[in-house]
């Protein structure tokens, strides 16, 4: 009996919390609309709104360019960061999207995706609307952890710009990061304006046990990581690129990016917004840990 104490003690410290203070269970019923910034659903403000072979891999271009995409809806008044990951589909994140959606309305009626170079897929008024979004299987049950949507358009959009560079990322197949360095592109909250800037971060990866370390340091749990750190996840640090918005602001943290040589991956998508700011830390999934499904979803019946 001792010994399973001091182990359950070891645990909780390992994971910054106590058992007492985690709740045994968080799905998507316990989400609430009430702060939507938990969730990287960035408030919009004056001029931003209107109203088994691994075809991921096989299908990535050897040199490719990454243009910031926003997902807007006409009746919400935030966005969502997302990234192409083929002519008509993007990669973004489930809870964000469950932000936006507006009742019982189906997507198509009011949401659209913009980009901030409108030349890049050559059509007008630099806007593409939603045909429809999937969420994975397991969102519902463990939101945080299965944090991720495909989000299909109604017309598709070319995928190279007129310099031939593709603008459609690869996704990671991996556990083991080939680079150290992480680059995560997000909109985040301008002062005195009060508008959203965007911005380019390079961030170290950092190990899981170090993750832990920086976890433990919270003043209180992140409620919706009810299981802790998994292998599933991957953290980076907060390396104070010459800006004066830290990780705990608010942010809408896009997909997490690598680049290996002139090839651009997707390697993580965003839990949850960790506000406490002492800690300089994000945790992110794998897109590995989805690989299936999102191709499943993207290419169907390929193999």
């Amino acid at each position: 009996m001792l010994r399973m104490s001091s182990y359950v003690l070891l645990s909780a410290l390992l994971l910054g919390t106590v058992p007492a203070e985690v709740s045994q269970s968080f799905n998507s019923v316990n989400i609430t609309t009430v702060d939507p910034l938990r969730y990287h659903a960035l408030q919009l403000f004056n001029n931003d709104h209107t109203s088994r072979k691994r075809l991921a891999i096989r299908k990535c271009f050897s040199h490719n360019f990454l243009y910031p995409l926003k997902i807007f809806s006409t009746e919400e008044p935030y966005f969502c960061a997302a990234v192409f990951i083929s002519q008509d589909s993007l990669l973004t994140t489930a809870l964000c999207m469950k932000m936006m959606q507006h009742g019982e309305e189906h997507p198509s009626n009011h949401m659209f995706v913009m980009v901030d170079r409108e030349e890049v897929f050559f059509y007008e008024h630099g806007r593409r609307y939603v045909s429809k979004v999937f969420f994975h299987p397991k969102f519902d049950d463990e939101p945080a952890y299965y944090n991720v949507a495909v989000v299909k358009l109604r017309n598709s959009v070319y995928d190279r710009d007129t310099t031939g560079r593709s603008h459609v990322a690869c996704l990671y197949p991996n556990k083991h990061m080939r680079n150290p360095q992480a680059i995560l592109g997000e909109w985040y909250e301008f002062q005195p304006e009060q508008n959203p800037s965007f911005r380019w971060l390079d961030l170290p990866f950092i190990t899981r046990k170090e993750c832990n370390a920086e976890l433990a340091k919270m003043k209180r749990p992140v409620p919706e990581l009810t299981r802790g750190l998994q292998e599933s996840q991957l953290c980076v640090r907060d390396s104070h690129n010459a800006s004066l918005t830290r990780f705990c602001d608010p942010r809408s943290s896009g997909p997490l990016l690598m680049t290996l040589g002139s090839t651009v991956y997707v390697v993580g998508l965003p839990t949850v917004h960790i506000d406490d700011c002492t800690v300089d830390i994000e945790v992110f999934n794998r897109v590995s840990h989805y690989l299936d499904w999102i191709e499943s979803v993207v290419w169907p019946g390929q193999e």
